[in-house]
């Protein structure tokens, strides 16, 4: 419904940019990747309560096994030989196990804390690239909507000019060829207005499907002039807090984590067990006979303690240790391509807006020069040649400007990103 409302009027680039982190189908499972991994704490928790398990054994020894005495039940016999037991055992027992001592809990607790760190600055180098894709797709479609109205005013002094050599081959003035020309020209003139208008529907489309929107995007709030006026260079240098750094200082984490884990594997674990079970003997299966059942229950502590498994811990943690090199190289990569992304950028921005104060003064220029031209081509003193040259300098000159504007404002959001402050 907030959506549908925003559309019904005309959207600013903020709120795209919301929309689109709300929406984007990546945001929503790195979201749930987060929430992943938060879930291994419990999983963690859950281990540490008492497991608890039933067992029922129901039996029959269809032939009773036969044990040798050492000695004679019977006179002349040396030794005998006895069955023990009843055709029927049927066994009921409940077995209960809690852990007492396991020097990993700590460490996978430490592990888990990191990677849901992890999880969150992966969504916030996301939500970056999403920011950075949207901004550049609204400016893309505010700049056509301006080359829209640069098509229109264009059109219009072609329908201007169109009139005044009507009035002029009229008068018998001027020949039909050259008023042909400026027929020619209007219709020219219509065609790039269908084509900037086409070229903006398309721009609003590439923003809605950045936006991953449902609903279509009728207009735009910001202006050209508008957002240009508010566009600000001067940001502090924060490059090295960009997340794919962070990440890498993430993953040295972990894999210091992992290398202590590596090393507490030979450390013993204790736990506690107990067990009551009760044990039926009969010569029938009569799980009801009274007499025949007979409880038994036990309580112990178990220590599982390692004593030697093949070297497997050293040499993951000699690994773990290689993969902490690696992330710090990485670390020490990105820095150097950071910084000359965002000196590079810098210089774009700094290009940019020389080109912007150029093209305005050309812009000025080239609609003096066509004034003046068209004095003279009405006083008979220039020639339609040359009057068509001035028009053509001057949506030369407009195209120039609109084009350094638009160039501006996309090397100064990928300024603003290269040096970590988008």
């Amino acid at each position: 419904m907030v959506i549908n409302q925003l559309f019904a009027q005309k959207i600013t680039l903020d709120d795209a940019i919301k929309i689109g982190l709300e929406n984007r189908i990546e945001i929503k499972n790195q979201a749930l990747q987060i929430q992943l991994a938060q879930s291994e704490n419990d999983k963690i928790k859950a281990k540490w309560l008492p497991q608890i398990s039933g067992s029922a054994d129901v039996r029959w020894n269809t032939q009773l096994q036969t044990t040798v005495l050492p000695f004679s039940l019977t006179p002349g016999e040396t030794t005998s030989k006895v069955q023990l037991g009843l055709p029927f055992n049927n066994t009921l027992g409940v077995q209960a196990d809690q852990k007492v001592y396991d020097a990993n809990k700590k460490i996978d607790r430490q592990i888990n804390d990191t990677q849901t760190e992890n999880q969150k600055n992966s969504l916030e180098q996301q939500q970056i690239n999403i920011r950075q894709a949207i901004t550049e797709a609204y400016y893309l479609a505010v700049f056509n909507k301006e080359r829209i109205i640069y098509a229109q005013n264009q059109l219009d002094r072609n329908k201007v000019n169109l009139e005044t050599a009507d009035t002029r081959l009229k008068a018998g003035t001027i020949l039909q060829n050259e008023y042909d020309r400026f027929k020619l020209d209007v219709s020219n003139a219509q065609i790039s207005l269908q084509k900037a208008k086409q070229d903006f529907d398309l721009s609003l489309e590439a923003l809605r499907y950045q936006m991953n929107s449902k609903s279509a995007i009728n207009d735009l709030s910001d202006e050209l002039a508008d957002i240009l006026k508010k566009a600000d260079t001067n940001y502090q240098m924060m490059f090295e807090q960009r997340p794919e750094i962070r990440g890498e200082e993430i993953s040295i984490r972990i894999n210091e984590l992992n290398v202590q884990k590596q090393k507490v594997r030979n450390l013993p674990t204790v736990s506690a067990y107990g067990n009551y079970s009760a044990l039926q003997l009969s010569n029938k299966l009569n799980p009801f006979a009274s007499g025949t059942w007979f409880p038994f229950n036990y309580v112990g502590i178990r220590a599982n303690i390692p004593i030697f498994d093949g070297k497997q811990a050293k040499l993951a943690s000699n690994d773990f240790v290689v993969r902490q090199q690696i992330n710090r190289n990485n670390i020490e990569k990105f820095k150097a391509d950071f910084g000359y992304e965002a000196q590079n950028a810098m210089k774009q921005v700094e290009q940019a807006k020389l080109d912007i104060n150029e093209t305005q003064k050309n812009v000025a220029l080239a609609k003096q020069i066509l004034e003046t031209d068209k004095f003279r081509y009405e006083k008979g003193v220039l020639t339609i040649a040359d009057l068509k040259n001035s028009e053509f300098s001057l949506q030369n000159a407009e195209n120039n400007y609109l084009s350094s504007v638009y160039n501006f404002l996309v090397a100064n959001v990928r300024y603003k990103k290269a040096i970590g402050n988008l």
